[in-house]
């Protein structure tokens, strides 16, 4: 399921930097239903990068002291068991 999501994710970004807003609804419909089977994925793109933050490996450019997550390679993933949230797959990222 990881690859599926990491697919749609990376056809969901090439689509916004084609500006294809036609697939919009269908993006936010299979979004809808994996959070529906449990799955939680977040896109940390335009956050500031936190080197406590676990669930993200980052590779730093430059030496900025609040580097900002300017691409997203890999989306975080998390799975819900029961009230807790189990990080299936760290976010890969680029921060400036």
């Amino acid at each position: 399921m990881l690859n599926i999501i990491n697919q749609l994710f990376e056809i969901e970004k090439k689509s916004n930097d084609q500006n294809l807003s036609i697939f919009e609804r269908n993006f936010e419909r299979i979004n809808y239903e994996l959070e529906e089977m449990g799955f939680v994925i977040n896109n940390p793109i335009g956050k500031i990068y936190d080197s406590r933050d676990t669930s993200i490996d980052a590779n730093v450019v430059g030496n900025s002291s609040k580097p900002l997550i300017t691409k997203v390679l890999k989306p975080v993933i998390f799975q819900k068991d029961g009230n807790e949230l189990v990080l299936l797959q760290k976010g890969i990222v680029i921060a400036e």
